[in-house]
């Protein structure tokens, strides 16, 4: 039974009628009342057809097909059906009656029984195959619709005879009638929903199968429809909830399809259900109303509605037959007097309502004229207010353009004051960047001309012993010979000559003083080539913008890198490779640029160090090397230097196979004073100065290119003609 409640919220959609204060409400039941007709009656005949199709039992199927189908209508096949056009009124049922009493129906299922049948009911009579003694219904002025309704339900059938007395023929009730005549009652449909009447176990089949299976169907399930469907895999947004597998709904077919196509003489199993099917579906949603539900079953001339969800898969069926089964006898007669004693008490309510509106009309009145007058006594008031105000307002508005003018004043002597200290603190900076190199400078000057004085010192030595040895190298090649021609002219020497020159092995010594001075040779040739690389470096002779070999700097700075280059202990050697290009002279100052060679080539030396450094550490402890270990692409240690034309530039690429800088590193590496090596092994200029020497001092250009597990490259760009 519906609440309470729901009736409530129901009448309170209702819009609410004032009534006059001067008319007097009228009672409810009044002879006078409006409402004084019952608000709903309920008689059967609305419900009867009196002219039900009716045939005598011998008569043939063919005929009685014939009947229930008088339209011969094209269909058209595999898409939307046409609608009909105007004709004889299709029956879904006939009563077969012997002396005006029914004995036998023959409806529609049984016309789709027929078809799954192999060998047609040709010559068969009406009697042969119609539904024998049918459930009748005796006409009385007892009887109501809601007494129909039950029997319709009690007995699942769809069709009803009314008898008279006698049992004699008066009528058929359907259940599209009572649904007709039951229109005017849409307070119900409008409380409940589709999901509360829609047929949930639907008789679904692929658009694959024929009309045939689809008729077999409806006969083994005793379904009146069969919903032609599609599968679609739906997948959920969140991946813990399983994938589900929806039947989308692309059609249905009906018995009376199956009927038209029997009384075509279509072949069954030839017509597939997407010929067959009527489509577009029309469908609504589970928490559609039911009047909702009729109106849509009303506006497209249909029997049945689909219900879908949100996904559009198939839920359930609403058909004009569901529609009744919502009006319980019971249920209405206590709604009807819940609505009536509800009407009741809200005309006296209204009644009541509309005496206190009176008084609080009068009471508003009064209140009116009061405020009219002290409406005029403020209007007084605020004119006198006003009046003070836009005086002190004018005061005001001065007070607030001095203040402007005063406020400009300031913010432009800050933003001058601003601009001044921003310039004074660049000035610092390139001060004490300026400092800092000039230290660097004369500390770099002050080892060049140490070094070029110890390179004078030891030169003048070396050249010495190194002129001496090519005729020292003479004079044993001379004295051998002298020895040997003794040998062959005096081969019986005395016995002294032959004991002192056993004793001093004079063959082994001849043999081994030309070694050693051919050693002593090659060391001297060596100490000359480095004090030449330590001038080289030094340039303390060569100040000034010159004309420069700059494989000639390369070279004097890996010379006096070579120590460290070599390898010791469990160190193995760092390989240089040289790509040299085809370079010209070019004009710059050779000791500058050593300088920077030094920085860079000192730094790749460091980067190979400390990448051997933590491989052996990590060798040591028995662990795998930590990921910037083995991602890089040291796997023998080599500094690789190239050089080439690039336009007006002469471009140095020193790069090694380290571990690789870091992006926040690199962004800082010009900087100066920064530094990632330990305290006491880097001062952080090396790099800052070698930036200023090549962009400031040459007007080239340096950059680094890095990434971790890649290896470092350094760019040197020098122009070949000076612009400084």
């Amino acid at each position: 039974m519906l609440q309470e409640e729901q009736l409530h919220h129901f009448l309170s959609s209702v819009p609410q009628l004032a009534i006059k204060p001067s008319e007097p409400a009228l009672e409810p039941n009044s002879p006078n009342s409006p409402n004084s007709p019952p608000i709903y009656s309920s008689p059967l005949d609305r419900a009867i057809d009196r002219h039900p199709l009716t045939v005598a039992p011998e008569t043939p199927i063919a005929e009685v097909l014939a009947l229930m189908n008088p339209m011969r209508v094209s269909c058209q096949l595999g898409g939307e059906k046409q609608n009909p056009l105007p004709g004889p009124v299709k029956r879904s049922c006939v009563l077969v009656v012997e002396d005006r009493r029914p004995i036998g129906i023959f409806t529609e299922r049984d016309i789709v029984k027929l078809t799954t049948v192999a060998a047609c009911a040709v010559g068969l009579t009406i009697a042969d195959v119609m539904t024998r003694s049918p459930i009748t219904l005796k006409q009385s002025e007892s009887q109501d619709i809601f007494t129909a309704m039950f029997t319709l339900r009690q007995h699942s059938i769809r069709h009803l005879p009314v008898v008279d007395e006698d049992s004699r023929l008066f009528g058929i009730i359907t259940r599209e009638a009572i649904h007709e005549a039951l229109q005017p009652v849409n307070l119900f449909t409008n409380l409940r929903c589709a999901a509360d009447v829609m047929t949930n176990e639907v008789i679904s089949a692929p658009k694959t199968a024929s009309a045939l299976d689809l008729a077999q169907l409806m006969v083994k399930h005793q379904a009146s429809c069969v919903v032609i469907v599609e599968s679609q895999i739906q997948h959920p947004q969140r991946a813990l909830v399983p994938i589900e597998n929806y039947q989308m709904p692309i059609g249905i077919v009906t018995e009376r399809d199956i009927v038209q196509f029997h009384a075509l003489e279509l072949n069954l199993s030839q017509i597939s259900a997407a010929e067959a099917m009527s489509s577009p579906l029309f469908c609504i949603s589970p928490a559609d109303s039911l009047f909702r539900a009729h109106q849509e079953m009303q506006r497209h001339c249909v029997r049945r509605l689909v219900v879908v969800g949100n996904q559009g898969e198939l839920l359930g069926v609403v058909s004009q037959t569901s529609l009744p089964q919502v009006f319980n006898q019971s249920e209405m007669y206590g709604t009807i007097e819940l609505l009536q004693q509800a009407v009741d008490d809200r005309a006296a309510q209204l009644q009541q309502t509309n005496q206190l509106l009176q008084q609080e009309i009068l009471e508003r009145q009064r209140a009116q004229e009061a405020l009219r007058q002290a409406h005029d006594d403020l209007k007084k008031q605020v004119e006198e207010r006003t009046a003070q105000l836009v005086e002190s307002n004018e005061l005001l508005r001065r007070d607030i353009i001095k203040r402007q003018r005063v406020e400009e004043v300031l913010r432009l002597k800050q933003i001058s004051l601003k601009n001044q200290a921003q310039q004074l603190e660049e000035t610092v900076r390139k001060l004490q960047q300026a400092q800092t190199q000039l230290v660097q400078t004369e500390k770099m000057s002050s080892l060049g001309q140490m070094i070029a004085g110890i390179a004078h010192e030891i030169n003048n030595p070396v050249n010495f012993i190194y002129g001496n040895l090519s005729h020292a190298s003479h004079y044993v090649k001379e004295l051998s010979q002298l020895l040997e021609l003794y040998r062959q002219h005096y081969p019986e020497p005395v016995s002294e000559i032959r004991e002192a020159a056993a004793e001093m092995e004079i063959d082994f010594l001849v043999e081994d003083l030309s070694k050693m001075l051919s050693s002593m040779q090659v060391g001297t040739e060596r100490i000359r080539q480095i004090v030449l690389s330590m001038r080289n470096f030094s340039r303390s002779d060569q100040s000034n913008i010159k004309l420069v070999d700059i494989h000639e700097g390369l070279d004097s700075t890996l010379l006096i890198l070579q120590h460290r280059l070599k390898p010791y202990g469990g160190h193995p050697a760092i390989q240089i490779i040289k790509e040299y290009g085809n370079l010209p002279r070019i004009e710059c100052c050779a000791g500058q640029l050593n300088q920077v060679f030094m920085n860079i080539l000192g730094n790749a030396i460091d980067a190979i160090d400390e990448e051997i450094q933590h491989r052996e550490l990590a060798r040591k402890n028995g662990k795998n090397s930590p990921p910037s270990i083995a991602n890089s692409p040291l796997t023998l240690p080599a500094i690789t230097i190239r050089t080439e034309v690039a336009g007006n530039f002469v471009a140095i690429r020193i790069s090694d196979n380290g571990r690789g800088i870091p992006e926040e590193i690199r962004r800082q590496l010009f900087d100066p004073f920064f530094t990632t090596k330990p305290v006491g092994k880097g001062t952080g200029l090396g790099l800052s100065i070698s930036y200023h020497l090549v962009v400031e001092k040459h007007g080239g250009r340096i950059e680094c290119v890095s990434e971790v597990g890649q290896g470092t490259e350094f760019t040197i760009e020098i122009p070949i003609v000076s612009s400084h």
